[in-house]
């Protein structure tokens, strides 16, 4: 019980403006599913090892405009020349729904 509330408590912020608000992490099932292309995808796209990003079912390619002065037509060009697929369609610039067409154009089911 003990070691329950504090694990709950390591998701608590102690300190600064936000203290006492809880961090809730969005999922990471739809990502989990991607490994291996969310890897390459974001090594090739953004020069990114693991380790050196976070992303969730939520994350989108602007949580990444700004790195290396890229805008999102830069990343677009990117994906396309990389994996032969158009991602500009994707609206919400979703990684998930751009791993799933990646997954898909590599002859995925």
């Amino acid at each position: 019980m003990l070691g329950e509330k504090m694990k709950n408590d390591s998701r608590v912020i102690s300190n600064g403006p936000f203290k006492g608000k809880r961090i809730e992490f969005a999922p990471t099932t739809g990502i989990d599913g991607f490994h291996e292309i969310s890897e390459e995808f974001m090594n090739k796209i953004f020069g990114l090892e693991p380790r050196e990003y976070l992303i969730s079912d939520e994350s989108s390619l602007y949580d990444f405009t700004g790195l290396e002065e890229m805008e999102l037509s830069d990343i677009h060009k990117k994906i396309h020349e990389v994996y032969y697929i158009d991602a500009s369609d994707i609206k919400s610039a979703n990684l998930l729904e751009i791993f799933s067409r990646i997954h898909g154009a590599k002859g995925g089911a």
